[in-house]
């Protein structure tokens, strides 16, 4: 992952936007990463992911056998 202090993202941003795009970029202030630059296409498909749901249809037999033997509490 790349990595850019604000200032140089600021000063830069043409090009660590077009870097974005194939790879997210780590935004540090003060070296610590305060921020992610994503392309829209990673963002959409994280939404994407989000919003997933599992239906019964998706979970094994083995894993509803595990659910159902799971104590609760203890």
């Amino acid at each position: 992952m790349a990595r850019v202090s604000a200032t140089t993202l600021q000063k830069e941003f043409g090009k660590w936007a077009q870097k974005a795009i194939t790879e997210p970029v780590a935004i540090e202030r003060h070296g610590r990463e305060s921020l992610y630059l994503i392309s829209a296409e990673r963002y959409q498909s994280m939404r994407r992911l989000e919003h997933r749901s599992l239906g019964l249809e998706d979970i094994s037999d083995d894993m509803l056998e595990m659910i159902e033997k799971a104590q609760y509490g203890k």
